[in-house]
Parts: structure tokens; sequence; C-alpha cells
């Protein structure tokens, strides 16, 4: 066997494929793995460029003309085919330069083998899916329509949704349970504008309410049109505290309700009020606590209600209060300081006007009060008009106070509030402070 036979039988026998073509292309030998491996039928002519010779694989194609372009080889590479029962398969491959005696570039080699078996192998839409599922965090996908293109398993996980959501599905009718989260998704769908860092709370289907912490993304084509929407989020109930609004009323309900509680009780124990006005303070008492325990489960449970709910416990609660200090108030001295629990407590959440003019209502009614019951004298009226000062003058001291705090939250970056505005709002129409109540003559 002359060097010529044995360099073809070795050529013939590689345990990889090998296809050697000229700097232009042009295919000039092909062994017979190569040919097995890629599914070649026919014998291939030397001289037919490999575009006609690889026509089903074109990644290979690429491969070869780049290398021919640069003169630069490359080494352990990768590339997605197909074989030719049409299954898809893992190329590992290697490029070599090849150079004649005078060290001329004369062609390419390239040498490879299915590695199919040895690399996991998924296409890109495989790959897409299974890196959706396993996101720690939400992602719907809709397009500019506001159609659904893609929920991912944590964002049905967070949001409650326990069926598919079939896609090309009105988002509005696939998140029907949860409007914020749509309207988000349908607001960036028209305005075309991401946001980052956002805040919204909603309800899973048990009631169990859910902060979200989200961003949104503008999904363009290669064109840079855009053509869809993405909103990424995750649950951050246990992360973020209460809205101090919130944490705001919590504290009045922690320290003003009993104190409350034992102005109106002391009164009536140790005050000298006639029976019938006790009688009737003891069930306005009774009445109160059973009226704001279930206007504050219904504005728990209807959250779109907790406005309305907020403004009728706030005026149910005065005129209760306004009964109790003129049925009282004259028997008992320390029930004027029940006066100051309303203000106080609006000036924790509300402005400085609705502060000042809920403080010069309660002064009024305090006043008021001591007018119907005949208080007399320079000393009397002067002493009631320093409470009926020191009201208003608290309250705004606080709402200064509470607005400073909030300034420097929102200045800081600290947290922002979890919980809706309306749910604050329904807490504090739940303070005691709405009593009001007399000034000792």
């Amino acid at each position: 066997m002359d060097n010529q036979q044995f360099l073809d039988t070795a050529f013939k026998n590689l345990p990889g494929g090998l296809i050697l073509v000229d700097l232009r292309g042009r295919v000039r030998a092909i062994n017979e793995t190569a040919e097995v491996l890629l599914g070649l039928i026919g014998k291939v002519t030397p001289g037919d460029h490999c575009r006609n010779v690889l026509d089903a694989h074109p990644k290979m194609v690429r491969v070869l003309q780049d290398t021919c372009n640069k003169l630069s080889g490359a080494s352990r590479q990768e590339l997605v085919t197909q074989r030719p029962d049409g299954e898809k398969m893992v190329v590992g491959y290697s490029t070599v330069v090849m150079k004649n005696a005078s060290n001329e570039p004369i062609g390419v080699a390239m040498s490879f083998q299915d590695i199919t078996r040895l690399i996991p192998l998924m296409d890109s839409e495989q790959f897409l899916n299974i890196a959706l599922k396993n996101m720690p965090g939400g992602l719907i996908f809709v397009d500019v329509q506001g159609r659904v293109r893609g929920v991912n398993e944590m964002a049905r996980k967070i949001l409650g949704i326990k069926d598919e959501i079939d896609t090309g599905t009105e988002c509005h009718k696939a998140l029907a349970s949860h409007p914020h989260v749509y309207k988000v998704l349908l607001a960036t769908c028209e305005n075309l504008t991401a946001v980052n860092r956002q805040e919204i709370t909603t309800r899973r289907d048990d009631g169990e309410k859910v902060a979200l912490g989200y961003g949104t993304l503008i999904l363009k084509n290669s064109q840079g049109k855009p053509i869809g929407v993405g909103m990424t989020f995750q649950d951050i109930t246990r992360y973020i505290p209460l809205p101090l609004k919130a944490e705001f009323i919590r504290i009045v309900d922690r320290f003003f309700t009993p104190f409350a509680l034992a102005l109106v009780v002391s009164s009536l124990y140790l005050g000298f009020a006639e029976p019938r006005a006790k009688w009737i303070s003891v069930g306005l008492v009774v009445f109160l606590g059973i009226f704001n325990e279930i206007s504050a489960y219904v504005a728990k449970k209807h959250i779109e209600w907790a406005a309305p709910v907020g403004n009728t416990r706030l005026i149910t609660n005065f005129i209760a209060n306004v009964v109790l200090v003129y049925l009282l108030g004259t028997f008992w001295g320390p029930m004027w300081l029940l006066f100051v629990l309303t203000p106080v407590a609006t000036a924790l959440y509300a402005s400085w006007t609705r502060t000042f003019i809920t403080a010069s209502i309660s002064s009024a009614a305090l006043l008021g009060i001591y007018y119907s019951r005949g208080l007399e004298g320079t000393v009397g009226w002067g002493q009631a008009s320093l409470h009926a000062a020191f009201i208003v003058f608290i309250s705004l001291f606080v709402n200064s106070i509470a607005r400073l705090v909030m300034q420097m939250k929102n200045t800081g970056a600290a947290t922002k509030p979890a919980k809706s505005p309306l749910t604050a709002t329904s807490s504090a129409a739940a303070s005691p402070s709405l009593q009001e109540h007399k000034l000792a003559a």
C-alpha cells in the first residue's frame, strides 16, 4: 500500500467527520463518517461549493466560510444542526487553516463529532420555557394589544391563579381578579414607558393581601418596533412594613382606645351622673364597639368601600361621643381630654388644613357643650379657652411631626407603603380619637 492509499484509508476510517475546503469554499474532500453523520446522499464531487454540498446544514457552511474569510481556526466549538431523520444534533467541531510548504493558506479543515449524548440538548424555545418556569419571580408577557402571550409558573403561584392562562386571552379577562396588575400592563401598552421599583397591592382568591414589587419592560423586534410588554414582579409582603400612615393609626388604636375607655368607665363609676345618663352612655359605648368592629371587617374585605366606610365611621363616632361628653362631662372633669384624640389621630394621616379644621371643630364642640351646661365666670371660660387652644396646637404639632417623618422616609428611599391609602383611611376612621369630650368646670 503506497502512501496515498494509506492516507485515503486513514481518512475514510476517522472516527469523526472531516471536511476539507479550499479558500473559495469548494469542497476538496469529505470522509465517509461526515457523510453518514450529515446524511449526505450521493457522491460528493470535488470542487462543488460547500453551500451546495451542505445545503441542509447552513450553520456548518457559515463556519467554513467565516474561517476561509478570517483565516483563523477555532477549537472545541459547538453548533446545532439536524440529523437525516430531522432530529436535532449537537456537533462539537474544530477548524484549522491549512498551509502549504511556503506557509501560505490554501484551505480549511473542519473536524467534528456528534456529541448530542454528551451535551443536554434543548432548542431556544425549550430553554426559554425552562428558564421562565424556574424564575424566582413572576413574569407576564402581553402583546401591544394587551393579549397574554406568556405567564410563568411563579406568576400564577404569587397571584393564586390555579388554571392555565390560554395564550391570546385579553389580560383584563385573564387577570380579572387582579385589576391593579392588568391596569399596569394596559397602561404600559398604551404609553410604552417602562418603570422600575414600583409597588402595588392585590388579593389572592382566598382574600389574602399581597404586596407586589414590580417593574415593566418594552419588548421590541429587530427593527426596534415595540411588539409587547413584560411585567416582572415578586411577593414583597413580608419585607415591607406597614405604611407609616397605617402604622400611626395602629399606634392611636393601641394607646388611645384604652385611655378613652378608662375615661368613660371612670366617669360612670366615679362621677355623679344620673342613672339614665349612665345607661345611655353604656349603650352608646357598646354600640360604638360593635359598629367599629363590623365596619373595620367590611373595609378589610371590600377595599373599594374603605373610603365611604371610613367617613361613615368618622361621623358616627363623632356624634355618639359628643352625646357621651354632654351626658358625662359635667360630672367628671378629665373627660375634656377625649376632645384631643380626634384631631390628633387625624393629624397623623391628614393634611395641615384638614387637621386644623378638625381641631377647630373639636374645640368648638368643647366650648359649645360648656355653654349648654351653663359654664360661667372668667376663670371657668379662661380654662375652657386654654383647653380649646391646646387641642388646636397639639394637633398641628403632631401633624408637623408626622409630615416630617414621612418626608424623611421618602427622601431616604426607605420601603414604600405596601398598603392602600384607602386602608389607612379606614383604619383612621376606626380610631377612638373621634370621641369629643368636655372641659372640667
